[in-house]
């Protein structure tokens, strides 16, 4: 018996002392038998949403992108036009080491005037309509601003429009596409606190005049 017992303990320990240790890597390169990637991080320079006036130079500012925290290369997409009144897209992208790719966007709205001084149309704004709601309008570059429901009136249905509006009282809808209802445009007006604006959902040839009073 004790043969026996002698044997086995000395199996147990050739095992014990003769199987090679697994090495984990762990390293910022690696983890296991995982290849870590880092993604590229851009950062915009300047504002996310800019807005130059019709007919004036725009300069784009550019934006960093760092991988694993070193500077590297991106490319940039989309242009302005800065003769056409609208809202346009500047797309920033870079690539990792592994090929994945990262992304970030700037607004850039074309308006038609310089904004005059002390003009905001922001706060918060009750339809004029059989359905209760409200709205927050406020100013997301000079002579922009973002409004989260346009329609209203007797509908319970909400979206969300950039309008432009530089002197207080006139004001333009860009061709825009923001929610599910498609693309949109309009223009209307802004008196003592009342807006008034004719919204044109072109996707689905709905037009409709519609209000809303500052609270």
């Amino acid at each position: 018996m004790k043969y026996i017992l002698k044997i086995a303990l000395a199996a147990v320990l050739f095992f014990l002392f003769s199987c090679n240790k697994e090495t984990i890597v762990d390293t910022p390169e690696q983890v296991g038998i995982s290849k870590v990637t880092y993604y590229v991080v851009l950062t915009l320079k300047g504002p996310a949403f800019q807005s130059v006036v019709m007919g004036t130079a725009y300069v784009d500012s550019g934006a960093t992108a760092e991988e694993n925290g070193k500077p590297t290369t991106y490319t940039t997409s989309g242009t302005v036009d800065i003769n056409s009144e609208g809202i346009y897209t500047i797309t920033y992208t870079a690539v990792n080491q592994d090929g994945y790719p990262s992304s970030i966007t700037r607004n850039v709205a074309v308006i038609p005037s310089a904004p005059l001084p002390g003009v905001d149309l922001s706060g918060t704004y009750a339809n004029v309509g059989s359905a209760a709601l409200t709205a927050s309008i406020s100013m997301v570059a000079p002579g922009v601003y973002f409004t989260t429901n346009c329609w209203g009136g007797a509908s319970s249905a909400v979206i969300p429009a950039y309008f432009f509006c530089s002197d207080g009282a006139t004001i333009t809808l860009p061709t825009q596409k923001f929610s599910a209802y498609g693309n949109l445009q309009g223009s209307g007006t802004y008196v003592s606190g009342l807006i008034t604006w004719d919204i044109n959902l072109i996707d689905l040839s709905a037009e409709r005049t519609k209000s809303w009073q500052k609270q």
